[in-house]
C-alpha cells in the first residue's frame, strides 16, 4: 500500500508517458506551424439535384470573381490559400472538381490559391514587429523600415522589406492618427500665433512634420489635411484638443 502511495506522488516530469505527450504535441504544433493555409467558405445552399451547373475554369478567376460565381450559381464553396514555392501568390492552384464537370446546386467545390513561398523565420518575425510598429505607433512604410533595418531590430533589409510588402495596414489612417498626436503637442502659445494666422501656417507645419519626421508621402499628406478635422468636423478646425475653429463670414 506504503509502495502505491509513493508511486503515485512521483512527479510527472519523471513519468514516461508524461514526456510521450509533451513529444507528440511539439510534432503536431511544428506542422501547423510550417504548413499555415488560410480558409473562407461562402454561403452554405441546400442541395438540390434538379437544378445542373456546369463548373467553369477557376484558373482564369481571381478569388473574388470566383466566390461571386458560387453565389450565383447557388455552389459551396472553400477557398484554401496555401504556400508554394511553385506558384506566385495569388494564383490559382487546383480546383477540387474538374472544369466542364456537371455538379447540382447545393454541390461542394474547394479550389485552392497560392499563397506564394513560405517566409523564413526572420521574414515572419519582421512582419510581427512591422504590424506592431503601425498598429501602436501609427508608423508609415518608410519609417517601419527604416525601424526594422535599424541597429535596434537588426533586420535584414530584404526580410524588412518582405514586411512592408505584406503587412495590412491603412496608411492614410497611420498619418491621420500621427498627425492628430502632434497637433495635440503643440504648446499653447504657439496654437495661438497659428490660430491667428487662420491655421495654415499650422497645416503648413504639420505637413512637414509628417514628411521630414514620420516619412509619409505628400500623396499621403494632402489626403491627411484633407480630411483631419481635428475634432470639431470643420475645415477651419485649427486644435484638436480644444476644437478652436476659425469662424467664416
Amino acid at each position: 500500500m506504503a509502495r502505491y502511495e509513493k508511486e503515485s506522488t512521483k512527479a510527472l516530469y519523471k513519468r514516461g508517458w508524461f514526456w510521450i505527450i509533451i513529444v507528440g504535441l511539439g510534432i503536431i504544433i511544428g506542422v501547423t506551424q510550417n504548413s499555415k493555409t488560410v480558409t473562407t467558405s461562402t454561403n452554405s445552399y441546400q442541395k438540390d439535384n434538379s437544378v445542373e451547373v456546369t463548373i467553369v475554369d477557376f484558373s482564369t478567376m481571381s478569388k473574388e470573381e470566383a466566390k461571386t460565381w458560387m453565389d450565383t450559381n447557388k455552389i459551396n464553396c472553400k477557398i484554401i490559400e496555401e504556400y508554394s514555392n511553385d506558384i506566385t501568390k495569388g494564383k490559382f492552384v487546383s480546383q477540387s472538381i474538374l472544369a466542364n464537370t456537371v455538379a447540382h446546386q447545393g454541390d461542394k467545390i474547394t479550389i485552392v490559391y497560392s499563397l506564394g513561398k513560405e517566409p523564413t523565420t526572420e521574414e515572419k518575425n519582421a512582419l510581427k514587429k512591422a504590424e506592431t510598429y503601425s498598429n501602436s505607433l501609427h508608423m508609415s512604410k518608410q519609417g517601419i523600415y527604416n525601424q526594422l533595418t535599424s541597429s535596434i531590430e537588426g533586420f535584414t533589409k530584404e526580410a524588412a522589406q518582405y514586411a512592408i510588402d505584406n503587412i495590412e495596414a491603412d496608411w492614410n489612417k497611420n498619418a491621420l492618427e500621427k498627425a492628430k498626436k502632434y497637433s495635440l503637442n503643440i504648446n499653447r502659445y504657439k496654437f495661438r500665433q497659428i490660430y491667428d494666422a487662420g491655421g495654415i501656417t499650422f497645416k503648413e507645419d504639420m505637413g512637414v512634420y509628417l514628411l521630414n519626421y514620420a516619412f509619409y508621402d505628400e500623396k499621403e499628406i494632402r489626403q491627411t489635411l484633407s480630411v483631419l478635422a481635428l475634432g470639431c468636423r470643420n475645415d477651419n478646425c485649427v486644435d484638436a484638443g480644444e476644437c478652436v475653429c476659425r469662424t467664416t463670414h
